[in-house]
């Protein structure tokens, strides 16, 4: 009769603990729903401020994961969107090399600072320009960003539970910025078979991911077009694993990124002394340009 007894209080014990987890994980689920809701917008304000940027200059720290070593490159950049220029003067590891792009021109000006002492016109989509690079330079900005966390957001509808996370108020560069982690728990490796007339520039494009990411998956795969209609290719289901994003409060960019995927970290790029829309000189994207050494 005691053992029976004790049998019965245990049960209507455990009854009553399964109970009350379900209800604190329902509060903890509803608790959060206004959070995420709330992130959801963050990221939504964010995306349209990265579409209405005119332009900046900063001090641009990447790193990015080559052949499994992380490596860093710092530089000073200045991007006019409409129509799209770039100058960029490398700080590290390459000081003094200098890179002028416009949109339109199938040539990048490039400044070495060391042998040959010319400049060089080289193809921004080449062989030399992509070199140890996850992006091409046209790549520069939040626009590509913005693309994919849109892409993304829309692909996720209102399903944010356990993918987007607000962890509040963070200091970048010594000014206040909301913190978003966003996840991706079913990213996985996944078989592609190669369209007509794709290369890993648009499969990339097509399916929100790395078209780095998708090279260095392929061993047969050497460049970016050496790819052809109906051979199958291992390509990730999303850009990202999880992301880390700081968006700063008063700009609303995302000017610091973590990109991470099965390996770890991926790539992340920092931006610091950031002036927002600056005024540019006519021909401050020009290699005549006094500041400049072409």
């Amino acid at each position: 009769m005691l053992f029976y007894l004790f049998g019965k209080a245990a049960f209507f014990l455990f009854y009553q603990m399964r109970q009350k987890t379900f209800i604190l994980l329902l509060f903890i689920y509803f608790a959060n729903s206004p959070v995420r809701a709330q992130s959801r917008e963050i990221m939504i304000d964010m995306i349209n401020h990265c579409n209405s940027l005119q332009g900046y200059k900063a001090r641009v720290e990447k790193i990015e994961r080559i052949k499994g070593e992380l490596i860093k490159q710092v530089s000073d950049v200045k991007l006019a969107r409409h129509p799209l220029r770039i100058y960029i003067h490398q700080l590290y590891p390459k000081k003094g090399v200098e890179i002028l792009c416009k949109a339109g021109s199938d040539k990048a000006i490039v400044n070495m600072n060391s042998f040959p002492w010319i400049n060089l016109h080289l193809d921004p989509y080449g062989t030399l320009m992509r070199r140890n690079q996850h992006h091409v330079i046209y790549d520069s900005g939040f626009d590509l960003l913005a693309s994919i966390l849109r892409k993304e957001l829309a692909r996720i509808g209102n399903d944010t539970l356990g993918r987007i996370f607000y962890h509040g108020i963070v200091r970048y560069d010594g000014r206040p910025s909301y913190h978003i982690e966003m996840r991706t728990p079913d990213y996985r490796l996944v078989a592609y078979t190669v369209q007509e007339n794709e290369d890993l520039t648009t499969i990339a494009r097509k399916l929100n991911i790395s078209e780095y990411k998708i090279l260095e998956l392929n061993d047969d795969v050497d460049f970016y077009d050496d790819v052809k209609s109906g051979q199958v290719i291992t390509v990730t289901s999303d850009y990202a694993l999880k992301m880390n994003i700081y968006i700063d409060q008063e700009y609303m960019l995302p000017l610091y990124v973590e990109v991470f995927d099965e390996e770890g970290l991926y790539e992340s790029y920092g931006y610091t002394n950031f002036i927002l829309n600056p005024p540019f000189a006519a021909d401050e994207f020009s290699e005549d340009f006094e500041e400049y050494n072409f």
